[in-house]
């Protein structure tokens, strides 16, 4: 039985990147009419625009370097967890992480 490391499909994080991308843009584009500021760097963004780096990183390292597998994996949960900590640790870093 193949593991899952050696199957693990480039597609489905090829279109989840882009989706982040127009996402992070649009967002950007925006923030100047929602907020009347062009971007806010608060925990929010500064995440976002990390995990939007690691997943560039990765689709960079499959092409060039030929990651599969393991490696792999390990870049798109880290990004996923960069993507939780911005959307769903609001709370986890205003008290842990910065401490009000």
């Amino acid at each position: 039985m193949p593991s899952i490391g050696k199957k693990f499909p480039r597609e489905p994080t090829v279109v989840l990147s882009k989706i982040l991308t127009i996402t992070l843009l649009s967002g950007m584009l925006f923030s100047q009419e929602i907020f009347g500021q062009p971007l806010q760097f608060n925990h929010k963004a500064v995440f976002s625009i990390a995990s939007w780096v690691i997943y560039a990183a990765l689709l960079f390292g499959r092409v060039r370097y030929g990651w599969r597998g393991m490696k792999a994996i390990r870049w798109t949960l880290a990004g996923f967890a960069l993507l939780l900590l911005a959307y769903l640790g609001s709370k986890f870093i205003l008290q842990v992480l910065l401490g009000r």
